[in-house]
């Protein structure tokens, strides 16, 4: 069946920009990604300027850094997984995710799959065609329709083992699902083998938000809604802790803006994060 591209959405546009962003400031990056420009496309530019505007130098600072430290830490796991003998990789709602185009170095040792909408997910490889860039041999490509396909049929289809242990990463996605819709996917995760590891981002309630947290949130709550992309699922660490365990996750691993400075900004007292959003990390537990 021919799917028709469609543009990826605004909030993807926004993070790969984000990505870009960050390259203009004094190396060392926390995450150097010269594709990410590329993969915004025309809508790219436009959307910098934006955010140019709109924050102050410490919020859009704030926002660069912090995309690059959620999309950071995945890849850190992943590289440790990987010296344990974990082979698979999964990218829950990639969008303009670069990882599997800049990691020639895990060509041989990890198969990564993209799991995306089938419009958007043919937009993206479009627009790699058109940058001249080809996938790897160790990407597949995962395209699920949630309306009618469940991520667990869609990731057999794609060669997925759920009897070998994986790390998946879901970055910038919770946000915008429902409670239901949040649990339905860590619950099929949590079938997989154990040992497998789940890294996702969640965003906080406004009570639990102060300072440039809500200024960042503020103007990423707007640009989100206007996109069609409202806010919808909201929790604080200890809530999205209880529903991991709820689930069957163990080993838990909280990482927000005080983890993010000393991993990635040691000794750098200039770099500061609101917290609006955090990262969160676990394990699916062994069999009692």
């Amino acid at each position: 069946m021919t799917v028709t591209p469609r543009r990826p959405s605004r909030t993807a546009v926004l993070t790969a920009v984000a990505r870009a962003l960050h390259r203009e400031e004094p190396p060392p990056w926390v995450l150097d990604d010269p594709l990410a420009m590329g993969l915004a496309g025309d809508d790219g530019p436009v959307v910098a300027r934006r955010f140019r505007t709109e924050l102050s130098t410490e919020a859009l600072l704030s926002f660069t850094r912090w995309v690059c430290v959620r999309a950071r830490l995945p890849e850190d796991i992943v590289e440790k997984a990987v010296e344990q003998g974990v082979e698979q990789y999964v990218i829950l709602g990639a969008g303009l995710d670069s990882f599997a185009y800049r990691r020639p170095d895990l060509v041989s040792h990890l198969r990564v799959y993209e799991v995306d909408h089938p419009a958007s997910q043919a937009w993206k490889r479009q627009r790699l065609q058109e940058m001249g860039i080809r996938p790897p041999a160790n990407l597949t490509y995962a395209p699920i329709d949630f309306e009618h396909q469940t991520l667990r049929r869609g990731l057999t289809t794609a060669g997925f083992d759920f009897a070998a242990p994986a790390v998946f990463s879901w970055i910038g996605v919770t946000m915008y699902l429902t409670v239901e819709a949040i649990r339905s996917t860590l619950a099929t995760i949590a079938t997989c083998a154990p040992g497998t590891r789940i890294v996702m981002t969640y965003n906080q309630p406004l009570s639990a938000l102060h300072g440039i947290a809500l200024e960042l949130d503020s103007a990423i709550r707007t640009f989100a809604t206007e996109a069609g992309e409202p806010f919808l699922s909201l929790f604080i660490p200890k809530e999205i802790e209880a529903l991991l365990r709820e689930i069957g996750f163990a080993e838990i691993m909280h990482f927000g803006p005080e983890e993010a400075v000393r991993t990635y900004f040691p000794g750098r007292a200039d770099v500061r994060f609101g917290g609006a959003q955090r990262l969160i990390a676990a394990m699916v537990a062994a069999n009692p």
